[in-house]
């Protein structure tokens, strides 16, 4: 009886083996990851149920301070034919009007040939240039300008104020920005408004940035400060009108 030598059935039986090992290899991966990936998701997941990022957030850089001193005094009071103020509050604050201790000059370093002051009681603000008087911001009462920077907001090589102000009474107060323009010697005024707090801001490589504010006055070192504690967006301008562009809102944390 001749023998059958044909090798066919082994080599089948060799493939056979060798998918049965891959297949193997395959399964112990796959449960690896698996394991690995549970292990991940269970270490950073918060007792909130919400996935937190697998590294820690490293801590925001603090927001430097702006302070301003609240003693130091323009050299004279402004004659009051030339303030832009109500008559009824001409006559009511006649007397500190004419105090030159109850004005604030709050120019910025840099400025030359111009100064910025502010009325303690009725927070009517002015640029004061060659004589002439300027009112910056709207309404009275409040504290004025709160915040204020000489920029070139619109490029043309000649400087310009950004500033925030605060005006209103009691439970009533807003805060608003506005922006000087030396040439015209008229101020844009923004249409967002914070109601019942305060606004300053900040040069970032050459943009200029909103923040939300807490201002805290000290009366024993004779300054007023303002802390930077929401940023809100970059302030443009745009064919002589200044525009809030705001921030994207965070994205939120999403839930397993």
């Amino acid at each position: 009886m001749e023998q059958n030598n044909n090798p066919s059935w082994k080599k089948l039986l060799a493939k056979g083996a060798f998918v049965v090992s891959c297949i193997i290899v395959a399964a112990l991966l796959l449960f690896a990851a698996v394991y690995v990936t549970l292990r991940v998701r269970r270490g950073c997941t918060s007792g909130n149920g919400y996935v937190s990022q697998a590294t820690p957030t490293p801590e925001p850089t603090p927001l430097p301070d702006r302070v301003y001193s609240a003693d130091k005094n323009p050299p004279y009071a402004p004659p009051l034919d030339k303030l832009d103020i109500s008559q009824g509050h001409l006559d009511e604050y006649w007397e500190p009007l004419s105090d030159v201790t109850r004005w604030i000059d709050l120019t910025p370093d840099g400025a030359e040939g111009f100064t910025v002051i502010r009325s303690i009681d009725l927070g009517c603000s002015y640029v004061v240039e060659n004589g002439e008087y300027y009112r910056l911001g709207e309404g009275e009462d409040g504290k004025g300008v709160v915040d204020v920077m000489i920029t070139d907001l619109d490029l043309d090589d000649e400087p310009d104020l950004l500033y925030t102000y605060h005006f209103g009474a009691n439970e009533d107060t807003f805060s608003k920005v506005g922006w000087f323009n030396f040439s015209t010697h008229t101020s844009s005024l923004s249409a967002f408004s914070q109601k019942n707090g305060f606004l300053s801001l900040l040069e970032e490589d050459g943009n200029y940035i909103l923040f939300r504010a807490i201002r805290d006055a000290n009366l024993d070192t004779g300054t007023f400060g303002l802390t930077l504690t929401e940023r809100l967006g970059e302030i443009t301008e745009t064919m002589g009108r200044i525009e809030l562009v705001m921030d994207p809102p965070p994205t939120p944390d999403i839930p397993e």
